[in-house]
Order: structure tokens, then sequence, then C-alpha cells
């Protein structure tokens, strides 16, 4: 019960917190059995609760057992299923000459493998500690050592290692978006003897939880292909939804992937001709991009339509809406402003890394937000009574979801409408601009025949391809005011 009650709170405060959270491959999580699901570690607390949303089964963490000295902490974490691991940079041995006593590792490993045995899902995060590079960190072996430690010790058969990837679009800002990607599972009975050793096991898990996260050189490079991978992503699908706000971020992904390994393969294979046009093409779609930012203009509204009909037909549409959903986002504007705003101001103090404002938001709202709960619903009840004291706490979790999904939507209405009148009062000025989005796609995709890289196609054939003779960006023009 304690799990599922703080299943659904991590869950609403994820869904406060960011804007979407989607997921890919989950059906590759077994439904039972014995699991090691093995996440990077990108944004400390904020993964385990991901993680823990997502999962289609419990699943159990992992935490350090000094934790376990307070009675009432022990007894928490015990209900939830958190297993307790001892470590010696957890409790300081050693730091005064004496040896470190191996047998906590022991304690440890039987702990998990007894979890295992059980049939359990144990969340590991092999890297060892949330991190801000633009890669993986090197992964510790603890995991390949609990998976042959519950194989040789506990005779546990079945095990699949699961890897897993969260990739966060802004992991510190808020209303931004999560990517959950499963990748394909390790099988440990599967494995060949000679590949039942730490070292062996370790670099198999590195390798598939390599290919559901996103791994830059630097984070020079991470910025700059991100960059022109959402501009690409924009311009090669139709405009989304209002709802929608932006091109999925699996597919925003794919394409920031599909550059990085293009990149990779101008710089091994170095023709001098290839690197300077891949760094024009770069160049010139940071460009557009900047074009684009400096008029206060989307890239997602490059090709929306700005005749009449469609206009008329977005702004009645959006005023019917305002009507129905403003007023159910302004009570949760009013009952949240307070605990929400101070929340973040809170978490910003201090801050010494990016994966710290996400998590002490989403730890100090909680608490404060209780407190706002607590003493409006009490003064309800003081002054109308406790049927009307009920009521008014069971419309505040809904009010303050609409009021954030609303005001997301509201910021995208406000971006159309802004491309629209622009493009009313200037249609050279988007034509000019679909001739350019065009040409990049046509750019793209000779780029990407150039480097031979397999996979998507960024122009001739994409979805949302280059010219085919139809209107100037393809036959990419939509009737973007319309889509709801």
């Amino acid at each position: 019960m304690l799990y599922g009650l703080l299943r659904l709170v991590g869950g609403v405060a994820l869904r406060w917190y960011y804007r979407s959270i989607t997921t890919t491959g989950l059906e590759r999580i077994p439904r039972g059995g014995p699991v090691f699901l093995a996440v990077n570690h990108p944004n400390a607390l904020v993964d385990a609760m991901v993680v823990g949303w997502c999962a289609p089964r419990r699943v159990r963490f992992t935490a350090k057992a000094t934790l376990f000295a307070n009675p009432l902490v022990a007894r928490c974490l015990t209900g939830v299923g958190v297993v307790p691991l001892r470590r010696a940079s957890d409790e300081g041995a050693g730091s005064s000459g004496g040896a470190i006593d191996l047998s906590r590792n022991q304690a440890s490993f039987d702990a998990v493998a007894r979890a295992l045995a059980a049939g359990s899902a144990v969340v590991i995060f092999p890297e060892g500690k949330s991190h801000d590079d633009p890669k993986l960190a090197p992964l510790r072996t603890g995991l390949a050592r609990m998976a042959l430690h519950a194989y040789t010790e506990l005779g546990v058969t079945g095990l699949r290692v699961v890897p897993v990837g969260l990739l966060f679009e802004h992991k510190e800002q808020p209303r931004s978006r999560i990517l959950l990607q499963v990748g394909e599972p390790l099988e440990f009975d599967a494995l060949p003897v000679g590949q039942r050793t730490v070292a062996a096991m370790t670099q198999l898990v590195a390798t598939r939880l390599a290919a559901v996260t996103l791994n830059f050189a630097s984070a020079e490079d991470a910025e700059r292909l991100q960059l022109v991978g959402r501009t690409l992503a924009a311009l090669l699908d139709p405009p989304p939804t209002l709802g929608e706000g932006e091109t999925p971020l699996a597919r925003t992904l794919a394409i920031v992937r599909r550059l990085d390994r293009g990149l990779a393969s101008v710089r091994a294979q170095g023709d001098a001709a290839l690197e300077a046009r891949a760094s024009a093409f770069e160049a010139r779609v940071r460009r557009f991009r900047a074009d684009l930012d400096a008029r206060r203009l989307d890239v997602h509204d490059v090709g929306i339509s700005a005749a009449a009909a469609p206009g008329m037909r977005f702004a009645v549409r959006e005023a019917l809406l305002a009507g129905l959903l403003a007023p159910v986002g302004l009570w949760g504007r009013i009952t949240h402003v307070l605990p929400i705003q101070l929340a973040r101001r809170l978490a910003l103090r201090n801050v010494r890394s990016r994966d710290e404002p996400a998590m002490n938001t989403l730890v100090i709202g909680l608490i404060l937000v209780l407190v706002a709960y607590g003493a409006q619903t009490t003064l309800v009840w003081l002054i109308a009574g406790p049927w009307w004291a009920a009521a008014f706490l069971l419309t505040l979790v809904p009010s303050a979801s609409s009021d954030l999904r609303y005001g997301d939507r509201t910021r995208r209405a406000r971006a159309r409408a802004r491309a629209y009148f622009t493009y009313r009062r200037n249609p050279s000025l988007q034509q000019a601009l679909l001739a350019e989005a065009d040409a990049i796609r046509q750019e793209a995709g000779q780029l990407e025949q150039l480097t031979a890289a397999p996979g998507v196609t960024y122009g001739g054939t994409s979805k949302g391809g280059t010219s085919n003779g139809g209107t100037p960006n393809g036959g990419r023009e939509h009737d973007g005011m319309e889509t709801v």
C-alpha cells in the first residue's frame, strides 16, 4: 500500500514538473521473474521516480545501509521494498587506518540475491553516481558481481538484465520532456560460460545501455547536435498539434543520434571537403534557427497556413477552450501559486549541478504543497464545514494539473498566433523561410548519403521529405492553425 501511494504521489509530482514522460520498449521488461533494471543516472532522485512511475511491475531500489539506522526511516524503506547496500564510501571504513570489513559486500550481495530469488525486479544505477557528463560514465562492476553471486550462491535462474535509458530534454527545466527507452534484455542463462565473468558482463551491459542513451564526445558536441537535431526534426515532420506542442521527443532524439553518428563518420573518413561541407551545413541550420528566434517564430510553425479561414477557426476554437478550461486552471493557479513558487525559489538556492534543481523542487514542493493543502482545507472546514472541505480538497490536484496543461497549450497557441499574423503581414517572409527549410532538408539528405549511415533519411523519401514540385516546402504546407 505504501509503495502504491508513494508511486502515485511521485507520478503526480513528475507530471507537474515535466510536461510529458513517454516510453518506448516497455514490453521488453518481463512481467515476472528476477530482473535487474540497469538505468543510466543523469538526474539524481528523479531517475528513480521516473523508473518507478513507468515500470509495468513493482520494482525495488537499493539504498545505502546507513539510512536504515533510523528505525522510522528503516520501516518506511522496508515497506516500499528498498534493499540495503553497505559500502565503504558510505560508512567511512578505512578512513582512520583500519581495515575495510569485506563482509559488508557479502551481506549486501546476499540481500540483493534474496530479492532476485523471490522474483523481484531490482533497479540498479551501474554508473554509481548521478552526473552531468554528456555520455555514460564507466560502469562499475557491482551489477555483474551481484548477478554472479545470485547465480552461484542461491542458484537464481532466469535472470534478465534490462537496459533502461533516461533521456531528458532539459533535465533542470520545468515543463520540459522525458523519454524512457528500454533496450534489449541480456539473459544471464543464455550467456556462454566464457562471458559469465565480471568484466565481460559489465561490458555487455555498457554496450546495451549505450544503445538507449545519448553519448556525445563533449558537452560542446551535445549542445550543437541537439540544437541542429531539434531543428531538423521540426522541419521533417508536419506542424504538431497544440496539444503535442513539439515534435515527439523520441523522433527528435533519434535524429540527434543519427547526427552524432554522421559526425563520427565524417571525422573517421578524414575527408577535409566533406568535413567542411558538414560544418557549413551546421552553420546554416544554426543561422536559420537564430533568424527564427530573432523574429520570435517557432520552428514548428514555419509551414502553417496563413489563410483567413483556418485563422478564424483557430481563434474560435481557442476561445471556446479558454471559456471551458481557463476557470479550472485559474482555480489551480490560485491554490498552488504560493507553495510552488516558494519551492522553486528555495530549490534554486546554492545549486551546484544540473541534477539538483528538479530533485530539490520535487522534494521541497511536495512538503510545501502538502502543508498548503492541510492549511487551506482546515480553513475551509472552519468556515464552511467538513463536506465543503472534502469537496475543496478533491479539486486541488485536478485543477493544478489542468492549469499546467492549459498553460502549455496557451504558450504554443500564442506562438502559433504570432507566426500566423507575421506571415499574414509578410507573405514573402514565409516563402523565404519555406525555401530555406527545403534547402536544409535536401542538404541533410545528401550529407546523410555521403556518410553512408543507414536508417533515417533526412531528405528525399523521408517523412515530410524534400521538394517534389508541389508547395515551396515539398508538399509540407499544412493547415497548421486548425490542428487541435
